[in-house]
């Protein structure tokens, strides 16, 4: 069973760095995967055009199942897709749905 870091580690190398959806860019510095039984967050922190942010993302248990001995490399992918769409998600629906808002705050 891949431990918090080991998780960490095979999401990172798909959501960290530079992300692009066409209108914006956000730059993911780092993320922390904070477990909680059958389910998990991940707390992303990142650039973007009007600041710092850290945004919490939390997965369900079917993404939990990147948890579960050596992960697919597929599992990973979608589970770092599912997390790079949902940044995008909350980017653009930050400043209309409360639900969104509450999910980043500023970190400068």
């Amino acid at each position: 069973m891949p431990s918090v870091e080991g998780v960490r580690g095979l999401l990172a190398r798909y959501v960290t760095g530079r992300l692009e959806d066409g209108s914006v860019c956000l730059e993911v510095l780092g993320l922390e995967v904070i477990d909680q039984g059958r389910r998990f967050t991940v707390a992303v922190e990142l650039i973007a055009p009007d600041g710092h942010w850290r945004v919490r993302l939390e997965c369900d248990s079917a993404e939990h199942r990147i948890f579960d001995g050596s992960p697919p490399e597929d599992l990973v992918q979608a589970v770092a897709m599912s997390l790079r769409i949902r940044l995008f998600e909350w980017w653009h629906t930050k400043g209309s749905e409360r639900q969104s808002a509450r999910l980043g705050e500023r970190v400068d």
